[in-house]
């Protein structure tokens, strides 16, 4: 269990600085075509090619998970399991999206520490790594993400997904699927659910009825509440947070200020019942709020989507009332530092394999 929760964490890390370049630029170019009158031709470009890196997010994330297993001939099995999650091959399957990533990247990494062990005759033990494990892999992934995992597991990222669509076209259900939507982003902090959430808000990204913005704008609280809270929490209330966690509280809020749900994670691997808990509380009311006064946004990743939203008094508000929340139910539920689930003793272990 630890050597797979080292392996999600080194694939978040690998692929953060993709999502903050693509989450950026795409912002960024989105506002400077929404404030000219005419196309500039090299801003409409980098637009196009920021949606072509938001689109690989998925092999990378695999890649570096197979990496954090098998090594190196595991990357590009997991790149090439994580690029068919997102783009189905075969006719009527569907993309797996990131529930596919990963276990795209699961299975290159153990299936290359598998190989190794197969028996070789000395004279190809040299090729052994370089060619048979990744072409044999490669293969291997090819079939089973083009076939069973894009049927069975594409079926279930899509019923997931069409059920989201089915509730946004229900208007008296508008505060419940902003709940949801921002609670599942909060929930595992940049995984397969948050994957889910963002993967619906580009499903209806251009549905003419502008869905797709208001959808967007109330996946922001899940995405900025998890740490901004952690980080203003630990400042507040420093005897229930380690020495560490206090000093990474300004990263933190940094982090929650940019739409970096991922600053979340060390705080709550150390007390998750009482961090989730708070955070998908505090970030359900702020996407209920969010969605159920109709606010939209055009724009990707934390603060840049202000200038961008429909109402900008109302959208920070609606941030602040969701980091309140789960600033004050952490303060009140969490024990004192010395007594959470893990010490500096027996903390989880996890390394970003490099």
């Amino acid at each position: 269990m630890k050597k797979f929760q080292q392996a999600l964490m080194t694939g978040v890390s690998y692929m953060l600085p993709l999502i903050v370049f693509s989450g950026m630029t795409i912002a960024l170019t989105g506002m400077i075509s929404q404030s000219v009158s005419s196309d500039i031709e090299f801003v409409s470009l980098l637009n196009g090619f920021a949606w072509t890196m938001m689109n690989i997010i998925p092999a990378i994330f695999a890649a570096y998970m197979a990496y954090a297993i098998g090594d190196k001939a595991a990357i590009i099995p997991g790149f090439i399991g994580g690029y068919i999650a997102a783009h189905p091959l075969v006719e009527n399957t569907s993309a797996s999206g990131f529930l596919g990533a990963i276990l795209a990247g699961f299975l290159a990494g153990y299936i290359v520490l598998g190989m190794r062990k197969v028996p070789m005759p000395e004279f190809l033990r040299s090729i052994h790594k370089t060619l048979f494990i990744p072409v044999l892999t490669g293969w291997l992934l090819y079939f089973v993400m083009a076939y069973p995992v894009a049927i069975f597991v594409g079926a279930l990222n899509d019923f997931i997904i069409d059920n989201l669509i089915l509730l946004s076209q229900e208007p008296q259900y508008a505060f419940l699927l902003g709940a949801i939507l921002s609670a599942m982003c909060a929930f595992d902090m940049g995984g397969p659910l948050n994957k889910i959430a963002i993967t619906f808000v580009f499903a209806v990204w251009n549905n003419p009825s502008g869905i797709g913005f208001v959808v967007n704008a109330a996946v922001f609280p899940g995405i900025m509440v998890p740490a901004l809270s952690v980080g203003i929490a630990a400042l507040l209330a420093k005897d229930k947070y380690t020495e560490d966690e206090i000093k990474m509280a300004p990263a933190s809020i940094l982090s929650g200020l940019v739409g970096i749900t991922e600053a979340t994670l060390p705080y709550a691997f150390r007390d998750p019942i009482r961090v989730i808990g708070s955070n998908i509380l505090g970030a359900a009311v702020g996407g209920a709020l969010m969605m159920g006064f109709g606010i939209s946004t055009s724009g990707v990743s934390g603060v840049f989507g202000l200038p961008m939203a429909s109402n900008i008094l109302l959208f920070v508000i609606f941030i602040l009332v969701g980091t309140a929340i789960s600033v004050g139910v952490q303060i009140v539920w969490k024990k004192p530092a010395a007594e959470t689930l893990f010490t500096e003793s027996d903390e989880l272990e996890f390394d970003i394999t490099m």
